[in-house]
C-alpha cells in the first residue's frame, strides 16, 4: 500500500485504491486565494467572500461519497483530490481525518489538522490558493469540474 501522495495519486488513477468521481462546476465569482483550506460546495452560487470555494453546484457532498471511500477515510492514510477540466488540471493530497464525514452540503480539504462534518483532507499540500492557476482561470469561465477523490490505505 502507497506512504505518499505520488504513489497514491497513481494507485488512484489505476482505479487500484477506493475513489469517488463527481462533476461540480466553476463559477465568475471564484477567487480560490484561501491559504488553508480549498472547498467545493452544493450551492449554486459562489460570493467573492468564499475564497477557498473552487467550485459550486457539486453532485456529491463529504457525506454522500462512496460507501467504500468513507470508510477508508475513517483509517490512517493518504487522500488525494484530483481536479480537472479538461484542458487544466491538478492535485492535492494529504492524511485522512479518521472519521466519515456527514456534510450533506461541502467538501473541505484543510492544510490543518482541524476536522468536522465536511473534512475529507487534513495537513493537505495545497488549498485553493496553491491551486495551478490556469485551472482557477478555467474555473472562473464556469466550466464543468470532475472531482475524483481517493484514499490509499497507509502500509503497516
Amino acid at each position: 500500500m502507497p506512504n505518499d501522495a505520488e504513489e497514491c495519486l497513481e494507485n488512484v488513477l489505476r482505479g487500484v485504491s477506493p475513489a469517488d468521481v463527481f462533476t461540480a462546476r466553476g463559477h465568475p465569482n471564484i477567487t480560490a486565494t484561501n491559504r488553508k483550506t480549498l472547498e467545493i460546495t452544493k450551492d449554486p452560487y459562489v460570493t467573492r467572500r468564499g475564497d477557498c470555494i473552487v467550485a459550486c453546484c457539486a453532485e456529491k457532498a463529504a457525506g454522500e461519497l462512496r460507501r467504500d471511500v468513507l470508510q477508508a477515510l475513517t483509517a490512517p492514510g493518504v487522500v488525494v483530490v484530483i481536479l480537472s477540466t479538461g484542458s487544466a488540471w491538478d492535485y492535492t493530497a494529504g492524511e485522512t481525518p479518521r472519521v466519515a464525514p456527514t456534510s450533506t452540503w461541502r467538501i473541505v480539504v484543510r492544510t490543518s489538522t482541524y476536522v468536522d462534518e465536511s473534512t475529507v483532507v487534513i495537513r493537505a499540500g495545497k488549498s485553493a490558493a496553491d491551486l495551478d492557476r490556469r485551472l482557477i482561470q478555467e474555473l472562473r469561465r464556469g466550466v464543468h469540474l470532475r472531482v475524483v477523490i481517493g484514499v490509499c490505505p497507509l502500509s503497516v
